[in-house]
């Protein structure tokens, strides 16, 4: 095994994120420690030449785990500083700036796998590269005069008449100041391991200049807690096979002077590992949602979710080639609800955390696992036709208006899920635990009897039958028997609502009313979710989220 790791001498990480220069950059990427050995080694007069064999050996390792704590972004404020890059006839700022937002864009079209959004970035990159050229050229061009202009352009080479530009400086505050880069089948070997101790020691920055930090090797790092894995809810850089030399190749390029895009390859990573994924117990729906963030309109309370979902798959039925079909409806074609699993419409609340809102922030439309490609079809061409009548001009992903009633219209657009908010991804309602608490309650199937009741004899009575509902609730969509149910009198998860404040489920008149109570569930064996259980789960109700524990 291989570890090596990073600690933030002052607190903090710098580092703008790869596909924008607004967001701080979290956890680092493993391409990024991997240029901060590579300068490193080249500050080195001369270079060692063992330590070059090191560099070549890790680029060819497969994308290490990564152990990171969560971290708090801190407020963006704009600075004005004296920009280094002034020229005699007025700096090139405004081109450097498009060429780097462009190779941003480029980046991210990447990362997303968007061949159209590659080709289109591919193009504003090309064109902002030809601006940056025609505009040096103009400048070295030969002058028998110097202007007034040009006299005052030559003052600001010197630092106080330099024009001060804006400039952001993205940064984190780690809850733990270190991370842990791990290659658990990696073996260094004695002479290569000498090599790059010496290399990790000389290491003063990842990312920004003013992120200080100290590097060295560990040989009983603690547990990964990010994974490469296909499928995973975040893109990270990564080195390869080669990076060394588009390294070098980069640096003969910029010298430090132009704009320039880290050389790497994206991997996918999560939260849970590919090991931990395999041996947990799974029910009947997928972890592979459609994402919709709220991006306009009112708060809306997590007390009502009911009301946001059916409003949703409303509007995907109004606009689905296939109206009446069993997945999206939930309804047989002869009548009468089905009797299959079906899609869920799942709005997903600010839960869970210190000074957590309760405000839905999405909706996840959740699939089946078992579901037909012609099914998946079926929702996945109503959002589709959705956002074509919604779209202006060339808007990839428009915003599209679930109506509300007197609340209005709440506006929400699909995203891909390695740009959202903890909240709207499924490894944070998905991953294997072996605790799961509920954030929105439990339409039971049966009554149970008063869950309030002062009576200890009928509160007991009540609360045995209503666990003995949820154990057939969670059979009912395929997970093993809990060993341990809990009724609980509140919400167990910070910002989740109480029970009684949901509006009286199903509303509609003639229905049978069904009780809402918070649940907590332990298993023997780690259970991936999601976990949706009870008379609401296609409707939002009886969605569960893992607790923290050492599954």
């Amino acid at each position: 095994m291989l570890a090596v790791e990073v600690e933030f001498l002052t607190g903090r990480y710098v580092a703008t994120a790869y596909n924008t220069r607004r967001d701080a950059e979290w956890p680092p990427h493993p391409a990024r420690l991997f240029s901060a050995l590579v300068a490193t080694h080249f500050a080195a007069d001369p270079p060692e030449p063992g330590e070059r064999e090191v560099l070549t050996w890790l680029e060819g390792l497969e994308p290490p785990a990564i152990r990171a704590s969560d971290a708090s972004r801190r407020e963006l404020t704009t600075v004005f500083v004296p920009v280094n890059d002034a020229t005699v006839v007025g700096g090139f700022e405004r081109y450097d700036d498009a060429l780097r937002d462009a190779r941003a864009a480029h980046g991210a079209a990447h990362a997303a796998g968007d061949a159209k959004a590659i080709k289109k970035a591919a193009a504003a990159v090309a064109n902002a590269t030809n601006k940056l050229d025609a505009a040096m050229a103009r400048a070295v061009a030969p002058s028998d005069k110097a202007s007034v202009g040009v006299v005052k352009a030559a003052l600001t080479v010197l630092l106080e008449h330099r024009v001060r530009q804006p400039r952001t400086f993205p940064s984190v505050t780690p809850e733990v100041p270190r991370v842990t880069f791990i290659w658990p089948d990696a073996e260094a070997g004695p002479e290569r391991a000498a090599s790059l101790e010496r290399l990790l020691s000389r290491v003063t920055r990842l990312g920004h200049s003013s992120s200080l930090v100290s590097l060295r090797r560990v040989a009983a790092p603690a547990a990964p807690r990010w994974w490469p894995r296909e499928g995973g809810e975040r893109a990270l850089r990564v080195a390869q096979a080669g990076q060394l030399a588009a390294l070098e190749r980069a640096w003969e390029l910029h010298r430090e002077t132009e704009p320039r895009v880290m050389p790497a390859r994206f991997v996918h990573y999560s939260e849970t590992s590919q090991a931990e994924v395999d041996r947990a117990h799974r029910g009947v729906f997928a972890d592979d949602w459609l994402v919709l963030r709220q991006v306009g309109g009112p708060g809306v309370p997590m007390v009502a979710s009911v009301g946001v979902a059916q409003s949703l798959r409303r509007a995907l039925m109004s606009f689905a080639d296939e109206p009446r079909a069993e997945i999206l409806s939930g309804h047989r074609d002869a009548g009468g609800p089905s009797q299959r699993d079906h899609l869920a419409v799942v709005p997903l609340a600010f839960v869970g955390r210190a000074h957590a809102s309760g405000l839905i922030m999405g909706v996840a439309l959740v699939l089946p696992a078992g579901v037909t490609e012609d099914e998946r079809r079926v929702v996945y061409r109503a959002v589709a036709n959705w956002e074509d009548q919604a779209r202006q001009d060339d808007e990839d992903a428009p915003p599209l208006p679930i109506q509300l009633g007197p609340l209005g219209a709440m506006r929400v657009e699909r995203v891909e899920l390695g740009a959202v908010p903890s909240t709207l991804r499924p490894t944070t309602w998905c991953r294997p635990s072996l605790s799961w608490v509920t954030a929105t309650p439990v339409a039971l199937d049966r009554n149970p009897g008063d869950l309030a009741s002062r009576d200890p004899e009928k509160l007991s009575r009540a609360v045995a039958e209503a666990s003995e509902t949820v154990r057939r609730a969670c059979a009912r969509i395929g997970l093993p028997e809990p060993i341990e149910v809990q009724i609980l009198p509140a919400a167990p998860l910070a910002g989740a609502a109480k029970a009684r404040r949901y509006r009286a489920f199903p509303e509609e008149a003639g229905k049978l009313r069904r009780v809402l109570t918070h649940v907590r569930l332990r298993f023997a064996e780690p259970v991936r979710g999601p976990v949706l259980i009870g008379a609401g789960r296609y409707h939002g109700l009886g969605l569960f989220r893992p607790e923290a524990d050492d599954a």
